[in-house]
């Protein structure tokens, strides 16, 4: 993978080591940013292999992914994200004999490609053994942009462990930790603090909903990464001190138990610019709650209008303040809306589904 955090993308993979076969797969992580590996990887007591990669073309971290490859007899890479699948290439394709299985987990990513990556990524993709795109979206785009047939790039939606988001623990001990008081609603967002997650949307609707209803509090699960350039965090910060809403919302940062923190919330939002298949969603939906999102692609595949939540334009501060009161004084409408939450995300987005088919084309290809 790219970087040890904990994102989307992230989440996934661990999902998928955590419940993938082990008497069929012996699995590994290897990644390029971070050098320390979060709790959540050590705690799956597998082979974790941290490469460095210094410069932006680093032709020493391809041989040293090369090396783990063939030293320790890897038969599948699946490399997340278009930057580790060229890097895998070389060690799968070139050194060794690996497969090798490109997962692609938005269509930004590979919007911003270049014409030269685009040649280069047709090129590689028509030797590689798969990609997955986690939407019909992003596998379109994946087709499109680097020009292959339709069978080159399949759908895998992204998945959540049901059985795990249904339970229902005691919140109190949360909710006191948290200074949330019995009366409050309680708005929360899990996402990274890179502008794309556009929270000084979700900040200005709060900030005009205080206006209306002031017994809520809003949570922001994430965290912002030194050096990157979409980084967020201190506008966030920022923007609650110039508006006294340090009372009113809660910077949490990076947390290992977001299922709990989850089942603290009343209402899930995500108000992106952009999305592939947003996990975080799923995961709240699995919880039962009803969600607010932008009407883009990814997020808009997600949330069915006034059915298990309700979409609003970007930028329209009134209309997503308009759309959190409508769900805050209605007890009932928000009740249905996190059922039916709960039932598209068994159908649709269940990771024993996820799973079966990554199992199910690791196996094809080394067949």
């Amino acid at each position: 993978m790219l970087q040890m955090k904990m994102g989307g993308a992230e989440r996934l993979i661990h999902n998928l080591i955590s419940k993938i076969d082990r008497s069929l797969f012996n699995p590994s992580v290897a990644w390029f940013i971070g050098e320390h590996p979060l709790n959540e990887f050590q705690d799956l007591e597998i082979p974790l292999y941290f490469i460095p990669k210094i410069k932006s073309i680093d032709f020493a971290a391809m041989r040293k992914l090369a090396s783990i490859i063939q030293k320790h007899n890897i038969h599948i890479v699946n490399a997340h994200h278009f930057m580790p699948f060229v890097y895998s290439y070389y060690g799968s394709k070139v050194r060794g004999r690996a497969k090798l299985i490109y997962t692609e987990h938005s269509e930004w990513e590979i919007e911003k490609t270049s014409l030269f990556w685009m040649k280069m990524g047709h090129y590689l993709l028509n030797y590689a053994d798969g990609a997955v795109g986690v939407s019909k979206a992003v596998a379109r785009q994946i087709r499109f942009k680097f020009n292959l047939e339709e069978s080159k790039a399949i759908v895998i939606y992204n998945g959540v462990n049901i059985a795990d988001a249904a339970k229902k623990d005691d919140i109190n001990d949360v909710r006191t930790s948290l200074k949330i008081e019995s009366n409050d609603k309680v708005i929360g967002i899990v996402a990274n603090y890179r502008k794309n997650k556009n929270h000084i949307f979700l900040l200005r609707a709060f900030n005009e909903l205080l206006k209306h209803y002031s017994n809520v509090k809003l949570l922001l699960i994430g965290q912002g990464f030194v050096g990157d350039p979409e980084n967020s965090e201190s506008e966030i910060i920022q923007f609650i001190a110039d508006q006294n809403l340090s009372s009113k919302v809660f910077v949490l940062g990076y947390r290992s138990n977001v299922p709990e923190l989850l089942r603290v919330m009343d209402i899930f939002c995500l108000i992106s610019f952009k999305e592939g298949l947003p996990l975080g969603l799923i995961e709240a939906m699995a919880s039962g709650l009803p969600v607010i999102g932008t009407n883009v692609e990814g997020i808009q595949d997600i949330i069915m209008p006034n059915k298990n939540g309700l979409l609003v334009r970007i930028g329209d501060v009134e209309g997503l303040k308009t759309a959190l009161l409508t769900l805050i004084q209605n007890e009932s409408l928000m009740h249905r809306m996190g059922l039916e939450s709960k039932k598209l995300v068994a159908d649709n987005y269940s990771l024993k589904h996820c799973i079966k088919q990554y199992q199910d084309l690791f196996m094809d290809v080394m067949d």
